[in-house]
């Protein structure tokens, strides 16, 4: 039988984090061996919140609202709201390619079409409760259901209110006003994915409202007063990091030493599995160079790395992090520390990283090192692609934020 992955669907970013974990299973190399993901969520939402790694374009953020206000004001029943929501958003697709070069990125569909399995109602939409733009505190099917109940609440608004609900109230009661007052006339008739002026503007006023101290408001801010938009490949990269607050230093401090300390650990983890395979032997050749380089070069940016500062500022952030991740954390840094002139050849190093990943797999026989046809599937690089806590998502909206900004009125 096949295996699924499901969720209760009562929380909305619940929802979003298991569409990350389905996202993943089409990137071997970039899924969470060692199960530090919670940690990394932490650093990323606090960083850039609202952001995924599933998005593509930033003004997604304003087509799923147009298109479920004009569901809500068509009075689109309950029972066939579904229905009536995909085709909109397979309507809105035709539009943008129509209206968009072959070659434009981030056209959510474009190959897919009408089998497509993940919309971008879904992709985006705890962002849209992230940001202020979706009112209503429900998740995606919870807003299918209660279509019955805006419809009477718009009704009953009316008629309390008859000087101003004559339109039928299209304010829209789940959705941000000014978002819906932004859409433009015939839409979704020649929409594309260019920021407009007015939707920048509205953009940074609700990334301020909402979520003022982060990395990814601060950047806007900093881009509405005439700063520059940067490239940087990682955040910790940034030219202008010294610029930034205090307290966001601090955890991109964080963030390049969790990045390096848990790269050693993918490199022993995929050296210890090429010795369990003899074919592999070239590749357990080059990861174990690549372990001593890093133990050399990288390793010592860890040192003297506060872990009981460290821990304050990514606990109680909204994801889990269990005593058993920080206990692994914390014993890696250790042992890395004390054995680096030998990792590779290290049992306390090697054991470790053995008994993290079983411990995570146990569950279904899923360990590779328990496992052969687990092991089998193996790449020679799990885990090996860098924690980007979600920057170049960022970073790509940021860019499509500032174009929209520079925009005349």
């Amino acid at each position: 039988m096949a295996s699924q992955l499901s969720w209760l669907d009562h929380d909305a970013a619940a929802a979003q984090r298991s569409l990350q974990i389905l996202s993943l299973f089409n990137e071997p190399d970039a899924r969470d061996e060692l199960g530090i993901g919670g940690i990394r969520d932490s650093i990323a939402d606090q960083l850039f919140p609202g952001t995924s790694t599933i998005q593509t374009r930033l003004r997604y953020v304003f087509f799923v609202p147009w298109l479920m206000e004009q569901l809500d004001a068509s009075n689109i029943r309950a029972s066939v709201f579904r229905t009536a929501a995909r085709d909109a958003e397979v309507g809105l697709l035709d539009e943008l390619i129509a209206n968009t070069s072959p070659d434009e990125p981030g056209v959510i569909g474009r190959e897919k079409r009408e089998a497509l399995k993940r919309f971008p109602s879904s992709v985006y939409w705890a962002a849209l409760g992230s940001w202020g733009f979706r009112r209503a505190r429900v998740s995606q099917q919870q807003y299918y259901a209660q279509a019955d109940r805006r419809h009477t609440q718009r009704n009953t608004r009316r008629t309390r209110d008859d000087q101003d609900t004559h339109d039928g109230d299209r304010s829209g009661l789940a959705w941000d006003r000014k978002v819906v007052e932004l859409r433009p006339k015939g839409f979704p008739t020649r929409a594309n994915l260019m920021l407009t002026r007015g939707e920048a503007e509205l953009l940074l006023d609700r990334w301020t409202l909402h979520h003022g101290q982060s990395l990814l408001t601060w950047i806007a801010q900093d881009l509405a007063a005439g700063g520059t938009l940067f490239d940087a490949e990682q955040i910790w990269m940034h030219p202008r990091k010294e610029a930034f607050p205090e307290d966001i230093r601090l955890l991109i401090d964080d963030a390049h030493r969790l990045n390096v300390l848990i790269h050693g650990a993918a490199l022993l983890y995929n050296l210890e599995l090429a010795r369990l395979s003899p074919p592999s032997e070239a590749i357990a050749i080059d990861r174990g160079l690549d372990l001593m380089k890093w133990a050399e070069q990288d390793l010592p940016l860890c040192i003297d790395w506060d872990l009981g500062a460290f821990w304050k500022r990514v606990l109680n952030k909204g994801h889990t992090i269990t005593p058993k991740t920080r206990e692994f954390v914390e014993a890696w840094l250790v042992v890395a520390l004390r054995d680096r002139s030998d990792i590779g050849a290290s049992a306390d190093c090697r054991q470790l990283i053995r008994d993290r990943e079983v411990s995570l797999k146990r569950k279904g026989n899923r360990s590779r090192f328990e496992n052969r046809a687990a092991r089998d599937q193996w790449s020679g690089n799990a885990g090996l692609m860098p924690l980007s806590y979600r920057w170049p998502v960022a970073r790509d909206f940021l860019g499509e934020w500032h174009a929209g900004w520079k925009n005349a009125k």
